[in-house]
């Protein structure tokens, strides 16, 4: 049964490339949510820093350069743009890594890698790891790597609330 293994492999990477599926979109789903990006170059002084607060059909985003926050409405359309980089460059090798305790958070991490299109129409390999909460599927921490750009971001569901006043 030499290809028991194979199979078993490959049937464990296509149950975790769903579960990363299903919880990427489980954000989009989410009546409310706090999300906050860090995103770190070589060779540069300051990461990147992006936070957002989904409340029903608005989003209060900041604006690091205006040192303001805005409010947009969010559109049904916009929220499933949310898991749009997902869908258009599927999770590939998709791994469970187990069971991790994350800020008090039950969750599982999946790792993966995504083919991306790259300069003169060649590709490159993003790679990513997630941690998805037990109780409700949803992410609570994305990790990833692209070329030298590192990309961490955080989520929350739970007492969101506008940012006004922090």
């Amino acid at each position: 049964m030499a290809w028991a293994a194979p199979q078993a492999q490959a049937d464990e990477q296509a149950e975790a490339c769903t579960a990363i599926r299903r919880a990427v979109h489980a954000v989009g789903e989410a009546e409310n949510f706090h999300s906050r990006l860090l995103a770190r170059t070589p060779g540069r002084r300051r990461p990147v820093e992006e936070e957002r607060f989904v409340i029903g059909d608005v989003v209060y985003a900041n604006s690091p350069a205006a040192g303001r926050w805005v409010r947009l409405p969010m559109t049904a359309e916009e929220r499933r743009a949310l898991e749009s980089g997902l869908l258009a460059y599927p999770p590939q090798d998709c791994r469970d890594e187990g069971a991790h305790s994350l800020e008090g958070v039950a969750t599982r991490r999946y790792s993966y890698r995504q083919t991306l299109p790259g300069p003169n129409g060649t590709t490159t390999i993003a790679t990513g790891e997630l941690w998805v909460a037990d109780a409700d599927g949803r992410p609570r921490r994305y990790e990833g790597r692209h070329g030298e750009v590192s990309v961490a971001i955080t989520f929350d569901y739970d007492r969101v609330a506008p940012p006004f006043g922090r």
